[in-house]
């Protein structure tokens, strides 16, 4: 069969076009109402609506409210000898990052062959994708010995739990596909996510006399150099796929006016966490630079209260079998690598490949798109597995 000719690329276009225009904006953690672009349910309604016109059996599970996945399933035909094999699930997160600042974010639109708006690369390019492989298996009338899911899901961008509540939902899986922006390179391992914050406490006083008080953006500035410091250590220590692990100093916060001296002063970090690190033990790493600078300790470092688990593809076999599927559909590198990203893998249960179209240097940018030419490549890659697995 020729992947390539059978795909529809103003459908495809057209499909990211209208999943951008529907605003699916992760609260990250805000309460009551926050706005109509926050939210996945409509989006997840799309998915499951273009889905369920194909025939296949849908469901938008609105988890919490105002939260939703799309679980859409395509049994085995009738007759089919699925001698028992379990599923492939392609999934994907439906929730995009916040818009502030991004002029027209949900004005979706295509030029030069590249489609722009929130969420084109992260990920909604690869529900499109999924979107066409059900497209062309409907069109071409391909019969199934085995069961096909499309899974998009909720609050990747925060707490993953989207896809914990995806999971009991789910049968027995050969592999889950995720197709994260990865510039179209297999990755089989992803890094995790911690995030701590620094208290530091001073004493107020009066602008005008600093040395009655203690100024806490102060001491916080004496006390950030050791993050630098941790950050090259890290450099040091490497996984053979994912690299070292890495530190971010995101935030920071403190004062009330430029008169007063500060009693307090925040920053907020986040590491990068290795298939063989948790957050306590990164924490245990940071802490023990921050005690190096020495001093009165005026400060304190939290245990980590945002976390996502690092992950590593152990199933060399299911692995290969999508190497040679993506290769047989033209992808010129199918090297397995590491995603330098967190992501839902770890939360599935079952084997995952993380593999799709776009960059993470467009992802959460203001000014995110993707290249057609690669949503087409990677659907070709998806539909080629889905033939030699399935079909």
């Amino acid at each position: 069969m020729d992947i390539s000719a059978r795909i529809d690329r103003a459908r495809l276009s057209r499909t990211l076009l209208e999943l951008i225009a529907i605003p699916s904006v992760n609260p990250f953690g805000r309460d009551g109402d926050v706005g109509p672009e926050f939210g996945e349910v409509r989006a997840a309604g799309y998915v499951a609506d273009r889905l369920a016109k194909l025939g296949w059996a849908t469901e938008v599970d609105e988890f919490v409210p105002g939260r939703a996945n799309a679980l859409c399933r395509r049994a085995a035909d009738r007759g089919a000898n699925i001698d028992g094999r379990p599923a492939i699930v392609f999934a994907g997160h439906l929730d995009t990052v916040e818009v502030d600042g991004y002029d027209a974010p949900f004005a979706s639109r295509e030029e030069g062959g590249r489609i722009y708006g929130r969420g084109a690369c992260d990920m909604k390019a690869a529900i499109a994708c999924y979107i066409e492989v059900a497209e062309i298996l409907a069109a071409e009338g391909i019969e199934l010995n085995g069961e096909l899911i499309v899974a998009g899901v909720a609050d990747e961008e925060y707490r993953q739990e989207g896809a914990k509540a995806a999971k009991p939902h789910l049968p027995p899986t050969q592999l889950v596909v995720i197709g994260e922006p990865t510039e179209m390179k297999v990755c089989v391992a992803a890094k995790g996510l911690a995030a701590y914050t620094l208290s530091v406490e001073g004493q107020a006083t009066h602008g005008s006399v600093p040395n009655a008080g203690r100024n806490a953006i102060l001491r916080a500035a004496e006390l950030l150099p050791a993050f630098g410091r941790h950050a090259h250590h890290l450099t040091c220590r490497a996984h053979p796929l994912l690299g070292p692990g890495v530190l971010n100093v995101g935030v920071i916060r403190g004062g009330l006016k430029p008169n007063i001296v500060p009693s307090s002063c925040e920053a907020e970090i986040s590491r990068r966490l290795l298939p063989d690190e948790t957050p306590a033990s990164a924490r245990d790493l940071v802490l023990g630079e921050l005690e190096a600078v020495g001093g009165d300790r005026d400060w304190q470092l939290s245990d980590a209260w945002w976390a996502v688990d690092p992950y590593e593809n152990g199933d060399g076999n299911i692995v290969a079998a999508f190497q040679q599927a993506a290769a047989a559909a033209g992808v010129a590198d199918v090297t397995a690598t590491g995603f330098p990203a967190s992501s839902d893998a770890a939360y599935f249960g079952a084997p995952v490949v993380i593999f799709g179209p776009g960059s993470l240097d467009q992802a959460h940018s203001l000014d995110e798109w993707v290249e057609v030419d690669e949503m087409v490549s990677a659907t070709a890659a998806y539909l080629r597995f889905v033939l030699d697995r399935l079909a």
